[in-house]
């Protein structure tokens, strides 16, 4: 729908169209081994400049040597006019002149392989635009989601009550909002104590929260 109502554009670019043998070879073997494949130097280089404002804009290349994707990164790009052009790799990656010609930013989105980076380039490009305005409904969302807003989310459920002898818990039900607001932000502490300490560091929790998180370690 942020596609359809203009809020951002993509364009892709078919790099055989930028080989030079009769094959549309895009790939080659390293130097030195014969091991896994390289994506071309000349062929990357010739579809980069074929971008007409490539020297005015970010070039990012899919790897899991670079540094890892975060929110904050993601909203940096989002907030400046420069386009985003994503280099995806594949097989072994890149002939590495490519990064020595361009002032190309590795990112990666995790210690783990894959085959190619349709995936990686994908989840890029979702947490740069979500960051966009207009394209999430509730611009709120964007900021007080999970991770982002300090600590993990407390446990949610929805209808029905009641599902296979698991129910809702009955204070959620109460429509007491002042009450359910403490029960959700203590619940959200000790999930984030359990699951991501690391989190807590840099959260200001009053004395009675303190507490409460050292009676959960204690039981």
């Amino acid at each position: 729908k942020a596609l359809d109502r203009a809020l951002f554009s993509i364009k892709f670019i078919n790099i055989r169209e930028f080989a030079t043998d009769k094959h549309n070879k895009v790939d080659d073997y390293p130097f030195g081994h014969k091991q896994g494949m390289l994506l071309k130097a000349d062929v990357l280089a010739a579809a980069i400049r074929s971008i007409e404002n490539y020297k005015e804009a970010k070039i990012v290349y899919t790897s899991p040597q670079g540094k890892s994707l975060s929110s904050t990164w993601a909203k940096t790009r989002a907030k400046s006019d420069r386009d985003i052009i994503i280099i995806v790799g594949y097989f072994e990656g890149v002939d590495s002149r490519v990064l020595s010609l361009f002032d190309c930013e590795e990112i990666s989105v995790g210690d783990f392989i894959l085959t190619s980076g349709e995936l990686p380039a994908l989840t890029i490009v979702e947490a740069i635009v979500r960051y966009i305005p207009g394209v999430i409904g509730n611009e709120d969302s964007v900021e007080n989601e999970s991770v982002l807003s300090g600590v993990l989310e407390a446990p949610q459920y929805t209808h029905p009550r009641e599902v296979e002898g698991c129910e809702v818990p009955e204070l959620l039900r109460s429509g007491n909002h002042k009450r359910i607001d403490t029960y959700e932000r203590r619940l959200a502490l000790e999930k984030t104590l359990f699951k991501r300490p690391d989190l807590l560091a840099l959260e200001k929790l009053s004395e009675n929260e303190k507490e409460y998180l050292v009676d959960s370690l204690s039981k």
